[in-house]
């Protein structure tokens, strides 16, 4: 059965009791092991001082909780009955749940209501409490570190989730690239007439085209006593002197000629 709020909120009163005072504390500690004759009652918070004296808690939060059937376990040097303030304030005549050495502990102060009356426990008992605290211990950590792991897990899946949502949107991209460069040279190769037409001999063109402009090289140049267009290679239109008129961009194909239009 699920743990109320109520009895969470004790638990983490009990856990954070325990290491102010510097105590070994855990939660849902089972008693001994089969093979002693135990292992079939748990302490609902067990804490052990340096001096290796036990408390013992059990944990209710309700008037049904308190009347359950279920075996309180009271195996300490001091043992309380840790209850919620609405428990507290119904005022049930507690020994007739629990026996007259058991305290009271109530709300997330752990209020103590009634102090505990020291119990005699054997060297028995006491080696079987350090077992079981131990062994309780052990497993918490190991349940602790499974949940690491699968917070780690959970990380490292959405980060991957992640990664294959961007991938998807790269290769959507990539593919209406490729589609975009095809459909390009298509229909350029249709409007121009001219069949051997690539992007990539394109951009060959173009990028010789801007290492020469770097230059200031990339405009009217002589040849033949003659000043022509580096591009389609035709002479400058003649004014009425019959001199070459340089215009900044070139009356047939119209390539940009101007010196400083890129440098």
């Amino acid at each position: 059965m699920a743990k109320t709020q109520a009895t969470l909120d004790i638990e983490k009163a009990l856990a954070d009791r325990a290491r102010k005072k510097r105590e070994y504390g855990c939660e849902e500690v089972t008693i001994g092991f089969k093979k002693q004759g135990h292992g079939d009652e748990i302490v609902d918070f067990m804490t052990m001082d340096a001096e290796a004296v036990f408390q013992c808690y059990e944990i209710k939060v309700s008037l049904a909780d308190l009347k359950t059937d279920n075996k309180k376990s009271f195996y300490g040097d001091y043992n309380y009955l840790a209850v919620s303030d609405a428990l507290y304030a119904m005022a049930p005549v507690w020994d007739n749940y629990v026996p007259p050495y058991v305290g009271i502990a109530a709300g997330t102060d752990l209020a103590v209501k009634r102090k505990a009356k020291k119990k005699e426990i054997s060297g028995e008992t006491r080696s079987m409490l350090k077992d079981s605290l131990l062994r309780s211990v052990f497993w918490k950590m190991e349940n602790y570190k499974d949940a690491k792991d699968l917070t780690k897990y959970r990380d490292l899946q959405k980060q991957l989730d992640q990664k294959e949502e961007e991938l998807t949107q790269q290769e959507r991209q990539s593919e209406r690239m490729i589609f975009e460069c095809q459909d390009y040279e298509f229909y350029y190769r249709k409007n121009h007439q001219d069949p051997a037409f690539t992007i990539a001999s394109q951009a060959k063109t173009e990028r010789r085209q801007a290492q020469l402009r770097e230059k200031g090289q990339y405009t009217w140049i002589k040849k033949n006593n003659d000043l022509i267009c580096p591009n389609c290679g035709r002479k400058a239109v003649q004014d009425s002197k019959k001199e070459p008129f340089l215009s900044d961009f070139c009356p047939y194909c119209g390539t940009d000629l101007r010196k400083s239009s890129h440098q």
